[in-house]
C-alpha cells in the first residue's frame, strides 16, 4: 500500500529521519513505537502528505495516491471546539464534498463511536476520550482506505483507551488499513505487526511474537530495549 524508500527529512539542523526504509502492507495493522523525538510524526506526516522528503521516495498504491484517500488523525485535537458534535461532522463532510451521502455516513459513525447521545453538544465539553472518538469519526469519514494515527490516546484514562482500541480493531475488520504511532509498548500488542522507530531509523518490522523469538524476551517492552543497544 506504501513503501518508503531510503526516506530522510531534516529541520534545519535537526535530522528527523535518518534514511527510511518501511512498508505499510494493504490489509495490516501496524505499530509505529518509538520515543518522543524519534520521527514518529514526521513519518506520518510524509505519509499522508502533509510533508515531502528531502530524501528517497514514497511509493503509493493507486488507493491511497493523494492525501484524501487517506484518514489522519493527528496528536494534536485540531476540531473546531465552538461547533456541535453534528455540526463538526456536517461540516467535515462539505469538505469532503460527500453531500448527501456524508450525513448518512455522519450518522452510521456516531452510532459507532458511541457519541449519538452526544450530538448536540459542544465539541469543547466532550470528554478527552469522546474528543477522540470524534476526532476517529470524522478521519473515517470519507471511508478511506488507509487510516493513520499518531498518538491517539495519549491524555485520556485506562478506560477510553481500551474502548477506542476496540473501535480500531473493529475498523481495521472492515478491511482498513492501519498505522498508529505509540510510544506505549502496551499498546503495540494489539496490532500485527510492530515497527521499531529510533533516532530517525527503523530498526526493525515484526509481529510482537517475532520480537520476542528474535530477542529471546519475554515482553515487547524488553525485546525493543534489547533491539536499540544492538542498534548502538
Amino acid at each position: 500500500m506504501m513503501v518508503f524508500r531510503d526516506v530522510g527529512k531534516r529541520y534545519g539542523e535537526v535530522t528527523a529521519l535518518a534514511g527510511v526504509n518501511w512498508e505499510i502492507a494493504a490489509g495490516t495493522s501496524v505499530a509505529l513505537v518509538g520515543a518522543d523525538g524519534s520521527g514518529k510524526t514526521t513519518l506520518l506526516r510524509l505519509a499522508v502528505g502533509l510533508e515531502r522528503p528531502d530524501s528517497g521516495t514514497i511509493v503509493r498504491a493507486p488507493e491511497v495516491a493523494s492525501a484524501d484517500r487517506c484518514g489522519y488523525m493527528p496528536q494534536r485535537f485540531s476540531l473546531y471546539r465552538n461547533l456541535t458534535v453534528a455540526e463538526q461532522l456536517r461540516l467535515s463532510g462539505a469538505l469532503f464534498g460527500l453531500g448527501a451521502a456524508g450525513q448518512r455516513r455522519a450518522e452510521e459513525l456516531l452510532a459507532f463511536v458511541g457519541l449519538a447521545a452526544h450530538r448536540e453538544k459542544s465539541v469543547g465539553a466532550l470528554s478527552g476520550g469522546m474528543k477522540q472518538k470524534l476526532a476517529l469519526a470524522t478521519a473515517l469519514l470519507h471511508r478511506p482506505r488507509l487510516l493513520l494515527l499518531d498518538e491517539p490516546t495519549v491524555g485520556v484514562d485506562a478506560l477510553a483507551r481500551r474502548e477506542f482500541w476496540g473501535l480500531l480493531q473493529a475498523v481495521h475488520e472492515e478491511g482498513v488499513t492501519l498505522a498508529v504511532a505509540t510510544p506505549d509498548t502496551g499498546e503495540a500488542v494489539y496490532c500485527e505487526r510492530v515497527a521499531y522507530l529510533r533516532e530517525g531509523r527503523i530498526c526493525g518490522t515484526y509481529t510482537p511474537a517475532e520480537w520476542l523469538r528474535r530477542t529471546g524476551t519475554d515482553n515487547l517492552e524488553a525485546a525493543l530495549a534489547q533491539a536499540a543497544r544492538r542498534d548502538e
